[in-house]
Order: C-alpha cells, then structure tokens, then sequence
C-alpha cells in the first residue's frame, strides 16, 4: 500500500477541521486550503468524497463552510482513507478483504499469501483502531 496525495490530504484536512470548526463555526474550503497548503479544487474534491461517506456537512453560502459530521472519536482512519479512495491491498494474492476483490487461485497453502493478507489485517485493523481524536491527542504540545 502507498497512499496517494488525495489519502495524506483527506487525514491532514479532516484533523485541521477537527481543530478549528464546529456545527456553530463552520470553516470555509478556502481558508483551510490556504492554511494547510492544498490546492482549493483538489480540497474540494477531496471533501466531496468525505462528504458523500457521511464524515463532514456543510452550510453554504456567507458564513458557511465546512465541519465534521461525527465526533472525533467516531471517525477512523480507515474511515478517511476509505471515503478518500485509498485502498489497503499490499498484494494481489492476499485473501480477499472487500467484494470486488479477486482471491488468488494459488493461496490456499501458499505461505506468502499468508503473511502479505496478516500485514493487510493488521494495516487495517491499526487504521480502523485510531480515530481522529487519537491523532489530536498526540499531536498536541505538553
């Protein structure tokens, strides 16, 4: 797995959210792609994609903008990285994790497929064990 430029900006904008909106003090796209340096129409389709899995809502027009949908502590890693089009497959022969992957015809038996479908559970399952809270939390200054 190697995440994309669209995975790093999803988690990086969705902890800048966490921080600095709220339902009463929504943040406006432009704003937070200056201050975390993305591209506005790359944020924008970004948070179209968030958007769509239910992560952040919005409010338009003046004094509208942008903010999470859920409580910090209710939103993954995995959830980001998911609704940002990344995926976790390491190997095309591990066993499969989602419906529209293919198992390779070779992997009942075989101890390689084995160890590359542990590494992409266990990619998964750490992704799916931190929330957006757990980020915040170890981010900040003692």
């Amino acid at each position: 797995m190697r995440t994309t430029t669209r995975g790093l900006y999803a988690l990086k904008a969705m902890i800048a959210l966490a921080g600095k909106s709220s339902q009463s003090q929504p943040l406006a796209l432009h704003k937070l792609a200056v201050e975390e340096g993305i591209s506005t129409e790359f944020l924008q389709q970004i948070f179209y994609r968030l958007r769509n899995a239910g992560l952040i809502s919005a409010y338009r027009g003046p004094g509208g903008g942008f903010f999470l949908a859920k409580e910090t502590a209710a939103i993954s890693v995995l959830d980001v990285l998911e609704a940002a089009g990344e995926s976790f497959e390491i190997s095309p022969c591990a066993v499969k994790c989602s419906e529209t992957r293919k198992t390779c015809s070779q992997f009942p038996g075989c101890e390689a497929g084995s160890f590359w479908s542990a590494l992409e559970t266990r990619m998964r399952d750490f992704a799916q064990s931190r929330s957006l809270a757990d980020l915040i939390k170890t981010n900040r200054p003692v």
